[in-house]
């Protein structure tokens, strides 16, 4: 009676349950199969950013373990084979944050065979975040184990679709050592045969749950290494505070802080892309773009559909580099998940990027408007020390040196071989440069560089402005300049609104 009761706590809007048949049935949430129309009328009016946080005011940033919390580093400790206990608070109530930290502590806790307190752990945490599909996968597992049938559908076709999801980092039975192991089979109704398209369904729902658990665990175990910086990320100036970087393979966002010239990692996030996976070429192929980006408007949740979650964040997709090589589509957005989710699979969307709502309300608190965002399959990771020197070294630098020089002397001839014969993007940014150059003292100032490389060329993305004594107000500038053979040059420059 006490597992039926527990049992019935874990049924949500997600679940359905057969207890007679000793069956456990995963419904995929209708939702996800939506199709992402952005409303016309939700950008229509610019989002006040929210207040920074209580942590933020106080000059302090909380760092990527306190974001998840003790159980994410006793999870990352157990998949890697180490020692680290801790235990959760049991009397304190959790924030809805705290959901990734506390499903990574059931593993933790699953891991060290410690199933009752795990059950505990997993009844609590469904009861209070009824909408965490992964959550909810790993509880019906334990309530399976616990009655006493941890294997019994494994070797049918027509029953429940899960058993025993965790094997023991002792060697328990169900996979090697430190595996996140979720074995299923697709639910087969009267007449029918499993490779009916409903069943193709569950089986895709679950196998997409499985690889959500799994890139969970690891990305508390595998975070950049320590001073590590993404290599796009060649130099970015003081004004600009925060900076995102998103690891598709991983499904993970990283927010780093710019704290006097040095990137921070203080957060990451579990986030969802595209059905077709990366490098979106065309309107609709429901792929998530690949590049470097920069935060638009802020827009609440309130001015949405549901489907948004809590508010959505946009991007400059397509950028002047994808415009220039004959990208399509519009409207990529950072947004939050539906109410009957918590989060979604790790490739959900039409083609945004997709975080769990308590993230994506953290992260519109915290960066604000032209912060960078950097999206790739798989992230590259690189020594701050020795970014600083390749950025030395680089031949761009020259190039950017020359390009000052002959506008401070209005070297035309220069000039003219600086920019493209023929820019993809209209120059809207150089009568105003010729004004502003016209004093002596006319500097660069607050200079930020990103790098990217594609199949279709090399490129850099420098932000920068203008300014000196006699001006009162400098005049922020975008560039995009691509290699030409053994040379840079210009072929979008537009003043920054």
């Amino acid at each position: 009676m006490f597992f039926r009761k527990q049992l019935w706590r874990a049924v949500t809007v997600s679940f359905a349950v057969s207890v007679s048949s000793g069956a456990l049935f995963v419904a995929p949430a209708q939702a996800s199969a939506d199709k992402e129309k952005k409303p016309k009328t939700a950008a229509a009016k610019v989002a006040k950013p929210a207040p920074r946080s209580a942590a933020k005011a106080a000059g302090k940033s909380p760092s990527p373990s306190s974001q998840r919390g003790k159980a994410a580093s006793m999870a990352a400790a157990a998949v890697g084979g180490a020692a680290a206990v801790s235990t959760l608070k049991a009397n304190a109530k959790p924030l809805p944050s705290d959901a990734e930290s506390r499903l990574l502590g059931v593993i933790q806790q699953i891991e060290r065979q410690q199933l009752d307190a795990a059950l505990q752990a997993a009844a609590k945490l469904t009861a209070d975040v009824p909408n965490f599909q992964a959550a909810q996968l790993v509880y019906a597992d334990l309530l399976r184990f616990k009655t006493g049938k941890p294997g019994a559908l494994a070797a049918t076709t027509n029953a429940a679709a899960i058993t025993p999801l965790l094997s023991s980092a002792s060697g328990k039975p169900g996979g090697a050592p430190g595996e996140v192991l979720v074995k299923y089979s697709a639910p087969t109704a009267a007449g029918t045969t499993p490779t009916d398209t409903g069943a193709q369904d569950w089986q895709a729902q679950l196998h997409g749950l499985k690889d959500e658990l799994k890139r969970r665990v690891h990305g508390a175990s595998a975070l950049p290494p320590v001073g590590s910086v993404p290599r796009e990320f060649l130099q970015l100036a003081p004004n600009v505070q925060h900076a995102l970087a998103i690891d598709a393979s991983k499904s993970r966002l990283y927010l780093f802080t710019n704290e006097g010239g040095k990137l921070r990692l203080t957060a990451d996030y579990y986030i969802s892309v595209g059905k077709l996976g990366m490098g979106k070429k065309l309107e609709g192929d429901q792929r998530t773009p690949e590049g470097v980006y920069f935060i638009g408007r802020q827009i609440p949740g309130v001015k949405l559909p549901d489907f948004y979650g809590k508010g959505a964040l946009t991007v400059n997709y397509p950028n002047d580099w994808d415009r220039s090589v004959g990208r399509s589509g519009d409207g990529i957005w950072l947004h939050g998940s539906p109410p009957d989710q918590f989060a979604r699979l790790p490739e959900a969307s039409d083609g945004c990027v997709v975080l769990a709502n308590p993230d994506l309300i953290s992260l519109m608190k915290t960066v604000d408007r032209q912060t960078p965002v950097l999206i790739r399959d798989k992230m590259q990771w690189v020594p701050q020390s020795e970014q600083a020197k390749s950025q030395t070294a680089d031949t761009f630098a020259k190039a950017m040196n020359t390009w000052q020089q002959a506008w401070r002397s209005a070297d035309q001839t220069t000039l003219t071989k600086l920019y493209a014969p023929e820019p993809i993007i209209e120059n809207t940014a150089k009568p105003r440069l010729g004004e502003y150059f016209q004093f002596p003292d006319t500097a660069l100032q607050d200079v930020s560089i990103y790098t990217w490389k594609d199949p279709k060329g090399e490129i850099r993305i420098v932000d920068l402005q203008v300014g000196g004594k006699r001006i009162s107000k400098p005049l922020p500038v975008r560039q995009y300049w691509r290699r030409a053979g053994d040379r840079w040059e210009i072929f979008s420059e537009e003043i920054r609104g």
